[in-house]
């Protein structure tokens, strides 16, 4: 009995501590499973209920938001070159931070050598750098707009002199949409330029920069915190990137060409200043080539001096103002016919090389007999044209001039029209406003004005806008800019008539060594005194001439600043520019009067 009670006594000793090993066991697992169903608890919060909330955290404190450049649109004449286009670019610089300045010298002597910066720039970064170091400010700007193979031989170099890490760490290179203009001075004027920010500062680069303007995109970047990785998932585009509409001028590039040639030509051959011509489709207003010289590059725009920038950027044939001289003549006389006030048949002029209205004498260039309407512009009878005028007077003489909308805007849409001037109605004297006005003197008048009067003076009498930009395309779309009448000066019947009196002009009048056998073409020269005292030394020559006479197709005005090489008659320093430019354009196989004579300057 006793040995049976040790026995149990025993077992119960044995069996307690399994018991509490047991109930130890059961507390940890239970402790474990509730830490874990917790933790599952709080990763299926996390993953799940709040996963958008933590994620928007994690990206505003890991990442940010990158830029997706678009490209502003394509410049391209009507037949497709492109003038204008935006490419990919580079902004470099580096992080200072990374570098002692010891290295700074070298790494910005690495940079300049591939970007070709100046000793004074040079310098100016090297400054930039080490202040910035100091200040443990984080970037330096070295060259905006590099190109793809400028920024990959940096990257190079840069790698071979101080290593990966350091190029990781301090190079930067931020890709950014740099405008190019594949032509160099071809229509710069027209084209005009785009800054660096890409807002246009001159030509159609300006009046159509919303039109062309893109719409660059975001996406979310993932970086660590010193920026050196960084990744993206295309699911990271958060706006699309939306590049701008391409503009198709009403420029015709065989047009431009030959006219930019042709005058640089005529300048070249007279010493001339300055210059600028106009070609127009007399049809529709469309302009088919323009041109100012001299010109500039606007790859290089920042590289010229204030100055003559500003000599080279003038598009003339928009912003300038001249004294026309006696181009002026065929709208005033177109006019006087359409009013009433003469006929064709009447004698205007006597004949004599002078004659006095007042107390003012007027002065032929030649004498050439009794003139009557159709002489007086064929021969470009000052006289002729003052007794004219002062059958017109001053309300007669002004409506004219708004008839043909000169001294008034075109619309061209190009910046920095010049509006153009006469002398007041309060002001205005018909002994001299009236007689100067009536063969070019006293008004200010641009070329541009002066183009679109001559397409109304011969199309039937339609005064056309002036149309620069044909069309706009984007993906695949193509809208229209339409064309648009603005004025009807005269009648049909009245512009037949001119079309043959500016044929006679050329055929045996001022322009006649400007005739080509088997071409018929119809034109009138003009010179201006510029002086503002009208010494007589410096000279405006014009030519204005459309084509063919029967059926006219387009006109054009080329007017030369300035001649110094002894010349300075419109026939004679303009009218060639133009001979050889309606040559070229039509194709005509006989040369120009002028050139067969060999006449000198030519």
């Amino acid at each position: 009995m006793a040995d049976t009670s040790s026995t149990t006594s025993s077992a119960l000793v044995e069996i307690a501590p399994r018991r509490s090993q047991i109930v130890l066991l059961v507390t940890i697992l239970m402790g474990l499973t509730a830490i874990f169903g917790a933790l599952g608890a709080r990763l299926v919060f996390l993953q799940v209920i709040a996963h958008e909330e933590h994620l928007d955290k994690s990206r505003r404190t890991v990442g940010r938001t990158d830029a997706i450049p678009a490209y502003a649109g394509d410049l391209r004449t009507r037949d497709g070159l492109i003038v204008a286009r935006s490419m990919t670019a580079y902004d470099v610089g580096f992080d200072p931070r990374s570098l002692n300045e010891a290295q700074i010298v070298s790494f910005v002597a690495t940079l300049a050598e591939e970007i070709d910066l100046t000793p004074a720039e040079r310098q100016r970064v090297m400054a930039s750098a080490v202040a910035k170091k100091r200040a443990k400010k984080s970037y330096v700007p070295v060259a905006r707009g590099v190109k793809p193979e400028v920024r990959d031989a940096i990257r190079e170099e840069v790698e071979a002199e101080f290593g990966p890490k350091l190029l990781r760490k301090a190079l930067v290179t931020d890709r950014v949409a740099r405008r190019i203009y594949p032509r160099g001075e071809t229509l710069c004027q027209v084209v005009g330029v785009a800054g660096r920010d890409g807002q246009g500062q001159e030509g159609v680069e300006r009046t159509h920069a919303s039109t062309m303007a893109p719409r660059a995109g975001t996406r979310r970047v993932i970086t660590d915190a010193r920026e050196s990785l960084r990744f993206f998932r295309p699911e990271s585009v958060e706006v699309a990137p939306v590049n701008g509409l391409d503009v198709h001028l009403t420029i015709d590039s065989r047009a431009q060409k030959i006219l930019e040639e042709e005058l640089a030509l005529g300048i070249e051959k007279h010493g001339a200043e300055a210059g600028h011509a106009v070609m127009m489709d007399c049809r529709n207003g469309d302009i088919l080539a323009m041109t100012s010289w001299p010109r500039f590059d606007p790859n290089e725009y920042s590289r010229y001096p204030k100055e003559e920038l500003e000599r080279r950027r003038t598009n003339r044939t928009i912003e300038s103002l001249y004294e026309p001289g006696s181009v002026i003549k065929p709208f005033i006389a177109a006019i006087a016919l359409e009013l009433g006030f003469c006929n064709r048949e009447e004698e205007i002029w006597g004949g004599g090389r002078f004659h006095r209205i007042g107390r003012r004498r007027i002065e032929d260039v030649s004498d050439h007999g009794p003139v009557k309407f159709d002489e007086v512009v064929v021969y470009s009878s000052n006289i002729g044209m003052s007794i004219l005028g002062m059958r017109m007077g001053k309300d007669g003489m002004i409506d004219a001039l708004n008839r043909f909308g000169l001294c008034r805007r075109t619309g061209i849409d190009l910046p920095f029209e010049a509006k153009g001037k006469h002398t007041s109605r309060e002001k205005w004297n018909d002994i001299y406003s009236t007689v100067s006005v009536s063969f070019g003197y006293e008004v200010m008048i641009s070329p541009i004005q002066i183009c679109t009067a001559l397409s109304a003076l011969v199309n039937g009498g339609y005064l056309f806008r002036p149309r620069i930009v044909q069309r706009y395309e984007s993906d695949g779309k193509t809208h229209y800019v339409q064309h648009k009448i603005v004025g009807r000066p005269i009648l049909d019947s009245t512009s037949k008539v001119m079309r043959e009196i500016l044929h006679r002009v050329v055929r045996e009048g001022t322009g006649q060594y400007l005739r080509m056998k088997g071409f018929q073409f119809g034109g009138k020269t003009g010179t201006a005194d510029m002086d503002p005292l009208y010494t007589k030394k410096d000279y405006l020559s014009s030519f204005e001439a459309f084509a063919p006479v029967d059926n006219p197709e387009l006109v054009i005005l080329c007017q030369i600043e300035k001649p110094r090489n002894g010349k300075y008659y419109g026939g004679t320093v303009a009218g060639p520019v133009v001979a050889r430019t309606l040559r070229r354009w039509f194709r005509v196989a006989e040369k120009p009067r002028f050139e067969k004579m060999k006449l000198r300057g030519w």
